[in-house]
């Protein structure tokens, strides 16, 4: 007991509490970092897990495709679902011989309380989504029409390949509206229009 008392006579009370603070703050930096790099990991892990095309678009010629992707299943949850679509000017016969513009429209039914955004990246930080209206057709149906203004081009000398993440949030509230959710199916059309590129004519 005497020699625990000489310790602590000989210990300076300023010092002490700057190295204690000093060690707080590191410790709390550590923990933020090793979680940031964690939540990181699992993000680009799941971004990761999703990057092979849903749909694959190949425009060797002017016109228009249209792929459909069925979202059958979905549940409101806090993370959200993410499809990844791609556009090419080649295919494993062919490849494109002009360049070519494309534009994209997206159209989508109207079942589930569903909020849609558009990227052109795998971090989802480049959103190219410009608006988001109802359309109604001839038979009375109404539809979602997701407009994208971008034009993308795409020169015939190389093989190009542009990737799109839709991105599908359905919000956790709807959760309890089970009884009414069971069996609805949202189909959504993705349509590439691809023209000749003129612009350097």
């Amino acid at each position: 007991m005497v020699v625990v008392n000489k310790t602590f006579k000989n210990i300076n009370l300023k010092e002490f509490k700057r190295y204690l603070l000093i060690s707080i703050i590191f410790i709390v930096t550590l923990i933020l970092v090793s979680n940031y790099d964690f939540t990181q990991a699992r993000y680009e892990s799941n971004i990761t897990a999703t990057s092979s095309p849903n749909i694959a678009f190949f425009i060797v010629d002017v016109g228009s495709q249209t792929g459909q992707i069925e979202l059958e299943g979905i549940v409101p949850r806090e993370e959200k679902y993410i499809y990844c679509f791609s556009v090419s000017n080649f295919n494993n016969s062919k490849h494109a011989d002009v360049d070519l513009t494309y534009n994209i429209e997206i159209i989508t039914t109207t079942n589930l309380p569903l909020e849609y955004t558009v990227y052109s990246d795998s971090d989802l930080r480049n959103e190219i989504l410009d608006g988001d209206t109802i359309i109604q057709n001839s038979d009375g149906v109404y539809f979602r029409h997701l407009i994208i203004n971008d034009t993308e081009s795409m020169a015939y000398e190389d093989d190009v390949t542009n990737y799109y993440y839709l991105v599908v949030d359905f919000d956790i509230s709807y959760s309890y509206h089970h009884e009414t959710l069971p069996g609805l199916i949202e189909l959504i059309d993705i349509r590439i229009n691809a023209e000749q590129d003129v612009s350097s004519w």
